[in-house]
């Protein structure tokens, strides 16, 4: 909605012109606890920068969310969330979302649609457009944004443009002093039992693909104790360390040993979903016919990896294996 104009650049199409006209272009995504906007442009010309840069600084101080606009993008939603049901990935994405505490953000439908964002707005006597230029008011303020520029321009130059394009962003002075995130991070469990739509812990969940996909997928959510937990596993990375070992493609590999008894065609570690009270790690394989038969044994595999990682120390080559790469 943003990009479709502003009061200082009305033009819906205005930004994306002018973008492509200067070897440019923009995109934008909403993560759980973020949502991101940015484009590029030549940057060689210190107008075309400026112009560039205060366009988009409008989107922060005088969006028009017309309500033309408004009804065009909120098909636009729908579309994509048809489309989407039709895709393993975001169905297994609601699938771990339901496996969440019902309470906590994280359960919540991730995308919306038509039913979620226009009719039960209605439902509620409330107008879907004056809805979101409320939430633009309240969490489109200054203090809880971060601004980062790349360009060849001096320090000093680049300060001059982005505080001419930046400053008018306005900070609400009647929200809470704190984060989103405070509301609940540390106050309500991202998982436990009875508290969800789908069980969590000490289940198995089978689901029917669309796609012909043989899968399985192990997930371990990571729940911080505290702020300094947090920071600290921000700092040491550990589970960046981890899925370098259950990742690995080497010889006497997890992977290795699966493939060789013909179990596995890929597997891969990493963390998954990330959040500001926790993060949920992941090893997923993707199986042969006859590993599909033998989940279990692929299962044990992945545990006893893990055990002979807790009994064994790890060689430092590695620890300096992930720090390179890092």
């Amino acid at each position: 909605m943003l990009f479709l104009g502003t009061k200082k650049y009305p033009e819906e199409a205005s930004f994306e012109k002018y973008l492509s006209s200067n070897g440019g272009a923009s995109n934008a995504f909403t993560d759980s606890e973020n949502t991101v906007y940015y484009f590029d442009i030549t940057a060689d010309n210190d107008k075309i920068l400026g112009e560039g840069l205060d366009r988009f600084g409008s989107f922060f101080t005088g969006p028009l969310f017309t309500e033309s606009s408004t009804m065009r993008e909120l098909n636009a939603i729908e579309s994509e969330n048809a489309k989407n049901l039709q895709s393993d990935v975001f169905r297994l994405y609601q699938i771990e979302k339901s496996r969440s505490n019902s309470l906590h953000p994280y359960s919540k439908f991730y995308t919306g649609n038509k039913a979620t964002l226009l009719d039960e707005t209605k439902k509620k006597n409330l107008d879907l457009r004056s809805e979101l230029i409320k939430f633009w008011g309240t969490y489109y303020s200054a203090d809880q944004m971060a601004l980062a520029i790349v360009a060849p321009q001096s320090i000093s130059l680049l300060k001059e443009i982005v505080t001419s394009a930046f400053a008018q962003i306005p900070t609400n002075q009647e929200r809470p002093g704190i984060k989103p995130e405070q509301a609940w991070a540390g106050k309500i469990l991202p998982f436990g039992p009875g508290t969800s739509v789908i069980p969590a812990q000490t289940q198995i969940v089978e689901v029917v693909p669309v796609a012909d996909l043989r899968q399985v997928i192990l997930t371990w959510p990571i729940v911080f104790d505290s702020v300094e937990d947090r920071e600290s596993q921000y700092l040491d990375k550990p589970a960046v360390y981890l899925s370098h070992l259950l990742g690995h493609e080497g010889p006497e590999s997890l992977l290795s040993y699966l493939k060789k008894q013909g179990l596995v065609n890929g597997l891969g570690a990493s963390i998954d979903a990330e959040l500001s009270d926790f993060y949920t790690f992941q090893v997923s394989a993707s199986l042969t016919m006859k590993g599909l038969d033998n989940i279990d044994v692929i299962v044990e595999a992945i545990y006893s990896y893990i055990n002979m990682l807790k009994e064994n120390p790890t060689p430092r080559y590695v620890y300096e294996e992930v720090l390179q790469l890092r």
